[in-house]
């Protein structure tokens, strides 16, 4: 169903037409399950299992890891940096993003081997709990 609303989307407008921007909210959610249950299941997998423990340190580090790459996209793609969008093919940019996140996963397993959380987790974990958490492992 979430796919079949995805498709609805695509080919009936966008969100130009009201019809298919309704198909698209209302089976976005099955759409979310469906990409959940097929992750669990490759997960579960031997093979599976070792991309989780790959991905686990972006899994930790996920509001720092959100905040870089929103920084680096204002920085690249926008007037406050280099100014690329209008500049970048629509096929580079994939690959811009999978280098970000590449750099970025790697970052983020060197900062974990000496720290017990991500910058901005450390952050809104001292906020929430009105404490100062101990960063250092």
């Amino acid at each position: 169903m979430g796919l079949a609303g995805a498709l609805v989307f695509a080919v009936g407008g966008g969100t130009a037409s009201p019809a298919a921007l309704a198909a698209s909210i209302l089976t976005a959610p099955l759409l979310v399950s469906a990409y959940v249950a097929t992750l669990l299941r490759v997960f579960a997998t031997p093979r599976g299992g070792r991309l989780a423990r790959a991905l686990a340190p972006a899994g930790r580090m996920a509001l720092s890891d959100y905040l870089g790459q929103s920084l680096l996209g204002v920085l690249i793609f926008t007037g406050v940096g280099l100014g690329l969008t209008g500049d970048t093919p629509p096929t580079v940019v994939p690959v811009v993003a999978v280098g970000i996140f590449a750099v970025q996963l790697e970052f983020s397993r060197r900062w974990l081997a000496r720290y017990r959380y991500g910058p901005a987790e450390w952050v809104l974990r001292a906020v929430t709990n009105g404490e100062r958490p101990r960063m250092r492992r």
